[in-house]
């Protein structure tokens, strides 16, 4: 038993676990509804991303997920022997998918959702700060933003899903 790649191992799945379910719940069924209650959703919003820091969680936990399962990927290529080696077998190449696909999904779910979620929250504390309604450029930000993150939500959550299918399916290559 190696130590060290149990416990990237244990990083890596415990991470994704919480980094796919979080990032469902949060493109499937939180911002569509927040999305579509309009204004009274802004304070659970405001609620869930600010105070509790719900997209730092999010981002921490696909980075922790990403940078492990990396380690344990350059560690399984030097037991094959090398990048040639590695990635020409069933095994390697079908982590070695998996990996890119999860390190472009966390590219677009901390850029593309993250960031935009908290750029959303900051506008939406500001009008509720104001005690009025958005002002016509708040409101368009906001609404740009909105689609923004149910784009790249979608994307992230397709290409998540892929890495989560290609790894669990990677030794029967």
């Amino acid at each position: 038993m190696d130590p060290v790649m149990l416990v990237l191992r244990i990083f890596h799945i415990v991470g994704g676990t919480l980094w796919v379910g979080s990032a469902f719940l949060l493109v499937r069924y939180v911002g569509p509804t927040a999305n579509t209650i309009g204004p009274v959703g802004a304070p659970f919003m405001i609620e869930m991303f600010k105070a509790r820091r719900a997209a730092r969680y999010v981002t921490t936990v696909a980075l922790i997920t990403v940078i492990a399962g990396w380690l344990m990927w350059f560690v399984d290529m030097g037991r094959y022997g090398g990048l040639d080696k590695w990635v020409t077998t069933p095994f390697g190449l079908a982590l070695t998918i998996g990996g890119i696909l999860a390190t472009i999904a966390a590219y677009f779910g901390i850029t593309g959702v993250g960031n935009n979620v908290e750029k959303l929250v900051h506008i939406a504390d500001e009008v509720r700060a104001s005690g009025g309604p958005p002002s016509e450029e708040q409101a368009s930000t906001m609404q740009r933003l909105s689609k923004e993150i149910a784009s790249h939500g979608k994307i992230d959550i397709v290409l998540v899903l892929l890495a989560v299918v290609f790894m669990a399916t990677a030794r029967y290559w």
